[in-house]
């Protein structure tokens, strides 16, 4: 298969005051007019590296998405695909007609009208006058924007903005589409209809780039993945694979800046960290580890959708009596996406592990973590309230949601307690 996109050790620098950028800009200017080479090998005072020694490959028809937390240059690279930045250093070579859609209201002018800058961008990403009035229905009829179209885009929303730029891109039959988060911007219908339109052209053969923060959006729609993190390039495989490791990672800058209690790992070496507590109600019953199992009794870090999770918890009780447990698995965004509430359970004095088994896991990929409240028999008093994370889920198969008024996947875990009751008190061990 032919090579669409070929980035070979690109690197590209910005300056953070603009006293630097214009002390600098004359001096290059100055050393250009006298005959010097621009050295851009290292950074000076107040430079940054935007994107440093990035190289990949894209082949014609693939579909990549580019993904990482804000600041980690992905926009950057889309403008050096596009030509709007020049590298510092390294090589781009680009096979095939460019179509874009990078930033909200790029390529209009302000006081034209929709009609008139439909012929303005179609011209800059290519279009002849005859290939814009060949799609000039076409392009208005998918950006619904027909009551407007005589109306200055000035007074258009930005979620017009982004309606007529991507049709426009999508209808100047681009060989290379390359799409930024803007598609954030427009209604949730418009976003499926130009998702199931980019499909059907990479089913053509279009290569495209596609920068999302929705991992289900980058999951669906390709099949190569790129995590930036820090201008460099921290994974490059299949968008499963990347998509965790990345979330991985926002998991655990979320645990080390959060209120994070450690276990006793020297009891418990295996046990999950404790992200977040909340110190609150009589503290009657503590959690000393929390622990994960796959269904062959195998610790584990790492589960498939279509497999299950055994969470085995170590609790000390100072009391006997019926609880109930709240036991939910919450992704990186702290939305609870599976789990269980009330779950009866009665409560021994002393240590004791209980074990609540989930299976399948019915989780799409990414990074969870377990949260875990242990209430008295009236629901009202907590014993205990934590965060304990995290672990990689990779969806391997289609994840069925059975609930039906909530995105929220509600089931009943199988529940059971270990044979043996550690109590405190007597400082003996005793069978259940």
């Amino acid at each position: 298969m032919d090579i669409a996109i070929r980035v070979d050790s690109v690197s590209k620098k910005f300056c953070m005051r603009t006293h630097h950028i214009m002390l600098y800009g004359t001096i290059d200017l100055w050393r250009s007019f006298c005959g010097y080479q621009k050295d851009n090998s290292s950074l000076r005072s107040g430079e940054f590296w935007a994107l440093d020694d990035i190289s990949f490959e894209v082949k014609q028809g693939e579909a990549v998405g580019l993904i990482g937390p804000n600041g980690a240059g992905k926009s950057t690279m889309l403008k050096l695909l596009n030509g709007i930045y020049l590298p510092d250093s390294g090589r781009i070579e680009m096979y095939g007609r460019v179509g874009a859609l990078i930033e909200v209201g790029a390529g209009f002018h302000p006081m034209l009208t929709g009609r008139e800058n439909i012929y303005l961008n179609g011209g800059i990403l290519g279009m002849s006058k005859a290939e814009i009035r060949r799609h000039f229905d076409e392009i208005v009829d998918f950006s619904g924007i027909e009551p407007f179209l005589d109306t200055p885009v000035r007074h258009y929303s930005s979620g017009m903005y982004v309606r007529l730029g991507f049709s426009i891109a999508v209808h100047s039959n681009p060989e290379i589409l390359l799409v930024d988060e803007v598609l954030a911007v427009g209604d949730a219908v418009f976003r499926r209809k130009c998702l199931q339109y980019m499909k059907n052209l990479h089913k053509k053969g279009v290569t495209f780039i596609i920068v999302s923060h929705n991992m289900m959006t980058i999951e669906g729609i390709t099949a190569q993945c790129l995590y930036f993190d820090k201008g460099k390039l921290a994974g490059d495989g299949a968008p499963g694979d990347v998509i965790s490791l990345y979330e991985m990672s926002l998991a655990q800058k979320e645990a080390d800046s959060g209120n994070r209690i450690k276990p006793d790992h020297e009891q418990y070496p295996d046990s999950l960290d404790l992200v977040e507590y909340w110190d609150y109600g009589t503290a009657e019953v503590h959690v000393r580890a929390v622990r994960l199992y796959d269904m062959n009794g195998e610790k584990k870090g790492r589960f498939d959708s279509d497999e299950g999770i055994c969470v085995e918890a170590v609790l000390d009780s100072a009391i006997e009596g019926n609880v109930l447990f709240w036991l939910t698995l919450a992704n990186s965004d702290n939305v609870a996406c599976m789990g269980s509430l009330n779950i009866p359970y009665t409560m021994k004095k002393g240590v004791q592990n209980v074990r609540f088994t989930f299976n399948p896991l019915r989780l799409s990929t990414g990074a969870y973590k377990i949260v875990f409240v242990i209430n008295d028999e009236t629901g009202t008093n907590p014993y205990s309230n934590g965060h304990y994370g995290f672990f990689e889920v990779l969806k391997k198969s289609a994840v069925v949601n059975p609930g039906f008024v909530a995105p929220i996947c509600w089931v009943e875990p199988e529940v059971e307690s270990s044979v043996i009751i550690r109590d405190n008190s007597s400082g003996g061990t005793k069978g259940v």
